[in-house]
Order: C-alpha cells, then sequence, then structure tokens
C-alpha cells in the first residue's frame, strides 16, 4: 500500500492529504463554552402570518383600507335591517287586514246559506 502511495504521491513533491480535524468529537466541540460564547443566540420559529381578509365581505378589514366606506357599509346594513322590520310590520297589519275580510266573507256566506233555506220566492206565484 506504501509503494502505491509512493507512486501517486512521491516523485513529484506532492503532499500526503492529512486530516481536518485532530478532534472527531463534533458534538463536544460544538457544545463547548467557547464556540457557544461566539454563535448567535437560536432563531425563533418563523412567525405565522394570518390570512388575508377580503375587505369585500369582511367589515373590519374594509375599515382598515377606508373607514368612510366600512361606515357608510355599516350604516346601509343597519337602514337594511330596519326596512325588513317595517316590512315585516306591514306584512302583518295587511295579514290581518285579509283575515277579517275573510271572517266577513265567511258570515256573508252564512247568512246566504240561511236565507236559502228558507225557500224560493218565486214558489209564491211571483
Amino acid at each position: 500500500a506504501l509503494d502505491a502511495l509512493n507512486e501517486i504521491y512521491g516523485s513529484e513533491g506532492k503532499k500526503i492529504p492529512e486530516d481536518i480535524m485532530a478532534n472527531a468529537d463534533l458534538a463536544r466541540i460544538i457544545n463547548s463554552d467557547e464556540i457557544q460564547s461566539v454563535l448567535n443566540p437560536a432563531k425563533r420559529a418563523n412567525k405565522k402570518y394570518l390570512r388575508k381578509k377580503n375587505p369585500l365581505k369582511n367589515i373590519k378589514a374594509l375599515a382598515k383600507l377606508d373607514p368612510y366606506a366600512a361606515a357608510a357599509r355599516e350604516s346601509e346594513q343597519r337602514a337594511e335591517a330596519a326596512r325588513k322590520d317595517q316590512k315585516a310590520a306591514l306584512l302583518k297589519k295587511k295579514r290581518d287586514v285579509s283575515k277579517s275580510k275573510k271572517q266577513y266573507k265567511a258570515q256573508g256566506k252564512a247568512f246566504y246559506e240561511q236565507v236559502s233555506q228558507q225557500g224560493d220566492v218565486c214558489a209564491d206565484g211571483f
């Protein structure tokens, strides 16, 4: 084996490669006080970024971009809710009126049935 090394490195003055590390206990070297005092502190985990909110669907995200638009949209939603309540009250009133009309219609039909049972007007010879 030495003869083979002499053939590769011998006559031309090439040097035989030497060990890069004198001490191969890498864990002990890295954890030594001399190395640890020079190193930067360990980095924390990366910050997780929140998902971007859609300002067309999210009022708080819209308020960050344009406070006036957010306020206008909130007031429009309040107005819409008020209109919905007014419409519900109006429908309730109309339904009550139609219910009372049905009641009068039922009374009229009952009266007609009662009158019809009394007899035919033309039966007496008129």
